[in-house]
């Protein structure tokens, strides 16, 4: 069954690629693909409907709003819902109003070449 897992980082700035590489680091990966060799444990939620997806990417927006000159938060989410609708990823790198750096995922699973961490029941 296709779903998606949800992950979530946020720190002082983007992390270095050396730290990015450590499968056991709280740190987004440097290939999307590889948010699935993360411990199960770094799973902030698994969505099997688009929607609520999506309404999950809006939370975060919400709750960490990116810098005003960024991307604005309705663009944002219409290509989330455009590449959430194809049953791809869904992956943000962001500083925040507060100036740290958010990284979001919506990872489209399963796919080829990785287990899946953690199926829906």
């Amino acid at each position: 069954m296709g779903h998606w897992h949800a992950y979530s980082y946020t720190g002082h700035e983007r992390p270095p690629d050396s730290e990015m590489s450590q499968v056991d680091s709280p740190c987004p990966p440097i290939e999307v693909a590889h948010w699935l060799r993360k411990p199960a444990s770094r799973i902030v939620g698994t969505h099997t409907g688009r929607d609520t997806a999506l309404d999950w990417l809006e939370a975060q927006l919400e709750d960490l709003p990116p810098v005003p000159h960024d991307l604005p938060v309705k663009t944002r989410l219409s290509y989330a819902e455009e590449f959430l609708g194809r049953g791809a990823d869904v992956v943000w790198g962001y500083y925040t109003v507060t100036q740290r750096y958010a990284a979001r995922a919506m990872i489209a699973c399963p796919r080829a070449g990785e287990n899946c961490p953690a199926p829906p029941r």
